[in-house]
């Protein structure tokens, strides 16, 4: 099944949805919160108001977990930090070290400003710097195979995914087997191709999706599009797995033909990168992944 809306997809797992943005709420049988990716800043009333519709409310939030650290993602942290100070925020050893850098807390910081730019009309408390610098820090590290227990049923396992950034992470709720991924597990298309969205190497990528494959899975969350569940996960991996490498493959064998550089580029982006969504965050998450694959392919050519 292809879940689009926001709503229940196992037992106490729910999908938020905000435009073609996704994130995951799993609710403890105490009824406190466990977040993932909440968001840029602009994201985050409205993100109140969707959960507030499922009769899930933020005072109860206690765990927020990092797939990866985009400003799209999680800028809007500091945020729920101001208004939740019990909050816990969990990542992984590569995100403490990639947060422990000024200079790429201030590109998220610029990158955040840019994203509330993009949603004219929206407000939110404007943040200084140093604040919003505080706010990123991580409370807990969870490495490869460690795992957060929420209650006696419900665990979750974190499996690190490197492909789309270094440090991605994906996370496994058991007894559901039910996977939250970031682009290393690409962009979900329903029945058109499967699109990699491996950023920092296509090679890293493919073995954290062969990593994940070979984990019984009952479904994927994505960040983008919606999760997918039953056949259609395995689907996914399979064909995934196969557009990667065929990508560069047939890449290679346009140029050596001589098709143009620019020809190349634009059937790429037809086939695998172009949507009717209006979100901007998909529109520029395609648009960088596309580029970044494109360079990345150039260097296997030269």
């Amino acid at each position: 099944m292809f879940l689009t809306a926001s709503g229940l997809i196992y037992e106490r797992v729910y999908l938020v949805t905000l435009g073609s943005t996704c994130r995951y709420a799993i609710v403890a049988e105490d009824g406190s919160l466990t977040l993932t990716d909440p968001g840029a800043s602009v994201h985050i009333a409205a993100l109140q108001e969707r959960l507030s519709r499922l009769n899930i409310s933020l005072a109860s939030l206690k765990h927020i977990l990092l797939t990866h650290l985009d400003a799209d993602r999680m800028a809007g942290i500091p945020l729920l930090r101001r208004a939740h100070p019990q909050v816990k925020i969990f990542g992984t050893p590569g995100m403490h070290a990639a947060l422990s850098d000024s200079n790429f807390i201030r590109e998220l910081y610029e990158s955040d400003q840019r994203i509330s730019s993009w949603f004219p009309g929206t407000s939110h408390p404007a943040l200084p710097f140093d604040e919003f610098r505080q706010a990123l820090t991580l409370d807990k590290l969870l490495p490869d195979g460690d795992s957060l227990a929420l209650d006696d049923d419900v665990t979750i396992r974190c499996v690190t995914t490197p492909g789309h950034r270094s440090h991605s992470s994906a996370y496994l709720i058991t007894p559901h087997q039910f996977a939250i991924v970031d682009e290393t597990f690409g962009y979900y298309r329903g029945r058109l191709l499967a699109a990699p969205g491996a950023d920092t190497g296509l090679t890293e990528a493919l073995a954290s999706i062969r990593k994940l494959k070979n984990i019984e899975l009952s479904g994927l969350g994505f960040s983008y599009g919606g999760a997918i569940t039953g056949s259609l996960s395995k689907r996914h991996i399979e064909s995934l797995i196969q557009n990667t490498e065929d990508l560069s493959r047939e890449v290679v064998k346009a140029r050596r033909e001589g098709f143009a550089e620019q020809d190349i580029e634009e059937q790429v982006r037809a086939s695998f990168y172009s949507t009717t969504s209006l979100d901007p965050c998909l529109l520029e998450s395609l648009l960088m992944t596309h580029a970044s694959i494109m360079r990345q392919v150039s260097r296997t050519t030269n």
